[in-house]
């Protein structure tokens, strides 16, 4: 009987929705979905959006985001966001964020927030303390860690911990730890490390590691690495490689070469290159200028340098210039001294 009434349900909204009820429409839209359907659901999302519902706004968003329809899913969250709803307001927000549209960001977010919704007061207490705002990052984080939201908790720990107030900073990760976040494990763990405490760092790093996080793998591998227990580093970051970690990539390669088999060391330099690793670049220049293959080991300096790495730059100012190239050498060793004092202004 249960299954019955329920087709008639079914039945009776599909008629209600293909007769123009843009709550039925709605309805039929997150049926679809939940039954897999996705490009039906699409459809009735898109009528009860034009129909002006604002959830199914945000709805045909997300699904044209998830097919990588990412130019018209931004119109539909701006829409969503415009009619007032905080789900197109914070992913209208996140799209902005990605494409470096900080001022357009935020002000979304803060929309959002005064809204109360919970993700997007964390999301702007972040985006105000990667700015420096740290007085107006605190009362946000305040706001969202108060209320159990875990990544306002990390956030809250490191502004705190910026100023001084390292204590109440553990406090917090630790709040974050016990709710489930292992984010937390690895500011707890690299704080142990600044205050040289290494076997509560390793303890740190070894929960979160356990818990599956990669960061706190990957920093667990590199306290190994570098206190010799090079086997035991060598299974974490193989383990966070698989996971597709660049940076265990890059130390893998490390290892490798470190014993002597540069034909590995290479393989998982190119690895974490692929991967995003900036790092593995200038590995790889390091590798070719050892064989003595200067045109090679060049073009990884430059793709290094390009990216605006430090080392990159150096290094290819290093090998421009004994080659003769003065000039030019002398413009990435500006760049590199400009990058660098900018980074000791900011920390």
């Amino acid at each position: 009987m249960p299954g019955r009434l329920k087709k008639f349900d079914e039945f009776f909204q599909r008629k209600a929705a293909e007769g123009g009820n843009v709550v039925a429409m709605a309805r039929m839209g997150s049926a679809m979905r939940e039954q897999g359907n996705l490009a039906e659901a699409e459809s009735w999302f898109r009528k009860a959006a034009m129909g002006g519902d604002r959830v199914s706004m945000t709805s045909l968003a997300h699904l044209l985001a998830d097919r990588g329809a990412q130019e018209e899913a931004e119109r539909w969250y701006h829409e969503a966001a415009l009619a007032g709803e905080p789900h197109g307001m914070l992913n209208l927000a996140r799209s902005y964020e990605r494409r470096g549209k900080r001022e357009d960001a935020q002000h979304w977010y803060g929309e959002a927030a005064r809204t109360g919704d919970l993700t997007s007061i964390a999301a702007l207490g972040h985006l105000l303390r990667e700015q420096g705002r740290t007085d107006e990052a605190e009362t946000w984080l305040r706001q969202a860690a108060d209320a159990g939201v875990t990544s306002a908790m990390i956030d809250l720990g490191v502004v705190l911990r910026d100023r001084g107030q390292a204590a109440e900073a553990s406090r917090w990760w630790r709040s974050a730890v016990l709710a489930g976040d292992l984010a937390a494990t690895c500011q707890l763990g690299r704080q142990a490390e600044r205050l040289g405490r290494p076997g509560d760092a390793e303890s740190w790093y070894r929960q979160g590691a356990a818990g599956g996080h990669v960061e706190a793998i990957v920093r667990l591998g590199l306290l190994l690495h570098r206190r010799g227990d090079l086997e035991e580093a060598e299974n974490w970051y193989l383990d966070a490689a698989e996971r597709g970690d660049p940076a265990a990539m890059t130390n893998l390669g490390v290892l490798a070469r470190n014993r002597g088999d540069e034909g590995e060391a290479a393989a998982w330099y190119r690895k974490a290159a692929e991967h995003g690793s900036v790092p593995a670049l200038t590995n790889l220049g390091h590798l070719a200028e050892h064989r003595d293959d200067l045109a090679e080991a060049e073009r990884w300096f430059r793709r290094a340098a390009d990216t605006g790495d430090v080392q990159g730059m150096l290094s290819l100012a290093r090998m421009l210039r004994s080659r003769g190239a003065a000039h030019e050498a002398e413009q990435w060793l500006a760049r590199a001294e400009h990058l660098q004092d900018d980074r000791e202004h900011h920390f």
